[in-house]
């Protein structure tokens, strides 16, 4: 969820439980990937199409973003390394951003334009298009450091296959645009080219390896583009960073109370120095701002320069379409959330939207989660385990450290026959005054069973004596057993009884048999006799 509050355009959506990003909305400002604490996201790389550049003898020319310092402090340590790894070439993209500087000087001076916003960062470009068409016309009409130095470069090596090294996401969407297709034929992240270099370049000291002070080698910092231009008597000049902060001002454009400004507009906060794919060298910003601050110290400004054919782009609106809804549709989305009246409507933000309403909007767009609404989840919650405790058949009682009632529900309530008074403050033994449940009360650790019979109530009582540390509460939980006691008891007799019976049943059988028995030997010891007469008889004859 963390992902979907940061999104800046609510691309990013979450449904069945899965983060999702609407491709047409996303500016691929990065926010979601930087923020994301599981790597749920993935960026596409170019590092095998560049492994095969350089195995196979291509002539390779590399475009160092001037954020590099991030990583990287020393360019003599850096250049060494790549051209060890089969660079052809290696430059600073800080060349192609004075030269960048110098249209926007010429811009400047011109005058022609209301106010001018700077387009070095792709995210903030594709944000005015698709969110704030009518401010198109204040996108300065000019290509990205990154696209006016690597047409330097195409000029100087021939042939060659240029790469930029990047701390932004949005420079890889840049690199496919339409308008500048094939000027750049791959990107590669700081962290990609750290393990492909596979060396240790954190101890590097700062070094520019050159005599030269480029003041483009500010740029990533915020309001670096500025420092790059000399004051003009035509426009004012700001700088904003960061999304929510840009939308400020282009709302402000929009409604046109804004005239002769020359903006600096950059989608992450402390601009390119903290791009979201070198966000997390949390450690290094700060080092970096100094580098390149004691960097350009005394070194000069742009102070001429003509508009060039080759470096002019257009930008157009790309309005981002979404269905219209009305308000009584979006009032049974609010209702179904739980949010009945205005009251209810808290706009926490917890669900990633500012407001309930907006949040309502997406879930008719399917592009959120209706039952991902925090007050709400924490009210059924709530909801439910009242309806639970009020309505289980087991009484429940909750004491204080002093074991005294604190809470006592319904069915303890019928069980112990207080239905018709409070019970609260008084202690525990007022109502279950057994000897050994108090022991066993006091003695519990964690979770205790006790039985025991109480004659005052008719009941058969099974304790659940639980202590809940953190609170310093002991829960009992009464199972009224008087039922299966009975029951037990009549078991119990029904057994006694039948064992009794069939004591007696075998008494008497084994009389019988004894009674056959004696009659069985007198009849036969009369026929032995009669038999041996008769056969004394037979003999004689």
């Amino acid at each position: 969820m963390r992902c979907v509050r940061v999104c800046p355009t609510n691309a990013m959506t979450y449904i069945n439980e899965e983060p999702v990003i609407n491709e047409d909305e996303c500016i691929l400002c990065g926010k979601c990937y930087a923020i994301c604490p599981h790597s749920a996201k993935e960026i596409s790389s170019d590092l095998h199409l560049i492994n095969t550049w350089l195995s196979s003898g291509e002539k390779v020319v590399l475009s160092v973003a001037p954020s590099f310092v991030r990583v990287f402090p020393s360019f003599k340590h850096l250049k060494e390394s790549l051209y060890k790894k089969g660079f052809f070439a290696i430059d600073e993209t800080s060349k192609g951003a004075m030269i960048v500087s110098e249209q926007y000087l010429s811009l400047m001076r011109e005058g022609k334009m209301d106010n001018i916003i700077s387009t070095c960062c792709p995210a903030i470009v594709d944000y005015v298009e698709k969110y704030y068409p009518d401010c198109v016309q204040y996108l300065a009409p000019v290509v990205s450091p990154m696209i006016a130095h690597a047409k330097e470069l195409k000029k100087q090596y021939e042939g060659a296959k240029v790469i930029f090294l990047t701390p932004c996401i949005a420079k890889k969407k840049e690199i496919l645009k339409r308008e500048v297709s094939g000027i750049v034929d791959a990107t590669i992240s700081m962290e990609e080219m750290l393990n492909l270099l596979n060396e240790d370049f954190s101890q590097d000291v700062k070094d520019y390896d050159d005599e030269e002070r480029l003041i483009s080698r500010i740029y990533p910092s915020g309001g670096g583009i500025l420092k790059t231009l000399p004051e003009s008597d035509h426009y004012k000049m700001i700088h904003v960073e960061d999304i929510k902060n840009a939308k400020v001002l282009l709302e402000a454009l929009s409604r046109g109370e804004l005239h002769n400004y020359f903006i600096e507009m950059s989608a992450c906060e402390h601009s390119c120095i903290n791009g979201p794919l070198i966000v997390h060298m949390n450690d290094r910003e700060y080092k970096a701002l100094d580098i390149m601050e004691e960097e350009v110290k005394n070194a000069a400004r742009v102070n001429s320069g003509e508009l060039r054919d080759d470096l002019k782009i257009e930008y157009s609106p790309k309005k981002v379409e979404k269905p219209k809804h009305s308000e009584e549709e979006i009032l049974d989305i609010l209702y179904m959330m739980g949010k009945t009246n205005e009251e209810l409507e808290l706009n926490c933000g917890a669900c990633g939207y500012e407001t309930c309403r907006l949040k309502a909007i997406a879930v008719l767009e399917k592009k959120a989660d209706i039952n991902l609404c925090l007050p709400k989840a924490l009210k059924d919650a709530t909801s439910y385990s009242n309806l639970i405790i009020s309505n289980t058949p087991n009484g429940i009682i909750v004491l204080d450290e002093n074991l005294k009632i604190e809470e006592i529900n319904p069915s303890a309530k019928r069980m112990l026959d207080v239905e018709d008074f409070s019970v609260i403050g008084l202690p525990i033994e007022m109502l279950l005054n057994d000897s050994g449940l108090l022991r066993e009360i006091r003695q519990v650790h964690n979770v205790q069973y006790y039985k025991c019979d109480y004659e005052k109530y008719g009941l058969t009582i099974d304790h659940a004596i639980i202590r809940i540390r953190e609170n310093n509460k002991i829960i009992l939980i009464l199972m009224d057993l008087t039922v299966e006691a009975m029951k037990e008891k009549t078991l119990s007799d029904i057994r006694r009884q039948t064992i009794e019976v069939t004591d007696q049943v075998i008494d008497d059988q084994m009389r019988t048999v004894q009674e056959i028995a004696s009659l069985l030997g007198e009849t036969t010891a009369k026929a032995k006799v009669a038999l041996s007469k008769l056969k004394k008889e037979l003999e004689n004859e």
